[in-house]
């Protein structure tokens, strides 16, 4: 199985560290950006994104939420089990259970 590295990212800025940019694995932040933006953000690949932010304080979206997570993260090329999503006191949690296949 392929390893792919990028850019470090810390709270969505890169990482910098002794004044250079740290490389890692890059499967779980690809993972929180295809969660995290929306379809056409990016146009190289336009319908690409969950668009996470739609779903807070949204009750009762959370199997939509999981089914977003599964195809798109699927069409990426991961491996996808069973997402959860869970709403606690308007705190949303998701496990996307995605690795790369």
């Amino acid at each position: 199985m392929a390893r792919n590295f990028d850019l470090a990212l810390k709270n969505n800025d890169l990482l910098i560290q002794d004044g250079d940019f740290v490389i890692t694995e890059s499967d779980q932040q690809h993972i929180i950006d295809t969660i995290n933006a929306f379809p056409g953000w990016w146009k190289e690949f336009p319908a690409d994104g969950v668009g996470i932010l739609r779903y807070l304080r949204s009750s009762g979206e959370e199997q939509r939420l999981c089914r977003d997570v599964k195809i798109q993260l699927t069409s990426d090329g991961y491996q996808v089990g069973n997402p959860k999503a869970v709403t606690v006191n308007e705190r949303l949690t998701l496990d996307p259970d995605a690795r790369k296949a």
